[in-house]
């Protein structure tokens, strides 16, 4: 054979590899891309959850301090708990966004950049939404009292009102205190732990399948 026809052969077995190098990339990064889509679905209906459980929330409160408005305390119950509702449902309708943003035919680096802010926001999600809860349950409490039983908790046991809020400050502040602890740079682990947990499983796997892609390409690359 001569040099020529060796050259020639060379370039198209090289052609040829580098076809199949892409083809494999290819499969590889569209089944990666997939199971990632896949991943985030929980967290979609998760988010569809949480608009329904928000919009009965602010129905059910909108209800009751439209009909006691006379009543300066369960006034205001029933307007910080329809507010609550209503944080809920814009924290909902906003993961959803970010979630339907992501465009999986943009490269990987942009996709993770997409990835990375849905997570910042759903873990703002978490907090804004789980936090409150400390002191939340008392003003629920005094107008599930009232529906169930006609019984005004604040009037009747104001005791119950400071008691649990002071409860619900004191939670608070160890909650924040805690999380301000477990993210000093000497408990790294602590703080990846506490990071994982408030961000959920759904993302933590759909970050893992982009990774592999991004290192599967470095790899090929």
């Amino acid at each position: 054979m001569e040099l020529d026809d060796l050259k020639l052969a060379w370039q198209t077995l090289d052609r040829r590899l580098e076809q199949q190098n892409r083809f494999s990339l290819q499969l590889f990064r569209d089944s990666k891309l997939d199971k990632a889509r896949a991943r985030l679905r929980v967290l979609h209906w998760g988010q569809i959850l949480q608009i329904i459980a928000g919009a009965l929330v602010a129905l059910m409160a909108g209800a009751f301090w439209t009909q006691h408005r006379e009543v300066t305390h369960l006034l205001i119950a029933g307007l910080i708990v329809h507010m609550y509702g209503v944080l809920m449902i814009l924290l909902g309708a906003r993961t959803l966004w970010l979630i339907n943003q992501i465009d999986y035919a943009a490269p990987i680096v942009a996709i993770q950049k997409q990835l990375a802010q849905l997570r910042s926001f759903h873990i703002r999600n978490g907090l804004w939404a789980g936090l409150p809860w400390w002191l939340l349950w008392m003003p629920f409490m005094m107008i599930a009292f009232m529906g169930l039983f006609d019984a005004d908790l604040y009037a009747d046991a104001p005791s119950v009102i400071y008691g649990g809020t002071a409860i619900g400050v004191v939670g608070l502040l160890a909650t924040w205190g805690f999380h301000r602890w477990s993210r000093y740079p000497r408990r790294p682990r602590l703080a990846k732990f506490v990071q994982d947990s408030v961000t959920g499983v759904s993302l933590r796997r759909a970050q893992a399948e982009l990774d592999e892609i991004a290192r599967f390409e470095q790899e090929r690359g």
